[in-house]
């Protein structure tokens, strides 16, 4: 199966006009609309161990009044554990 990209615009009364050389005319075809000023990226929002405990306050126990030294300590611990 071919897929056939090109631009256009929806007039007002809601048709679409195929390029006028389209070896489409007079065929069925399936169609998917995406708005060309609609694309969206995706944005993730990285943040540390230390932003995550702090939103999370209190619902990890033994984690409530933990220092940012004391999580890279055990970070570095949990790395020396897993990678020697």
């Amino acid at each position: 199966m071919n897929a056939y990209k090109f631009n256009t615009r929806v007039s007002n009364a809601g048709t679409i006009t195929l390029p006028l050389n389209s070896h489409l005319h007079n065929t069925d075809v399936e169609v998917f609309v995406m708005p060309a000023n609609g694309r969206k990226t995706v944005q993730t929002n990285h943040f540390s161990a230390s932003d995550f405990i702090k939103k999370w306050k209190g619902s990890i126990k033994g984690m409530e009044n933990i220092t940012d030294e004391e999580l890279d300590h055990i970070k570095h611990e949990r790395l020396k554990q897993k990678y020697v």
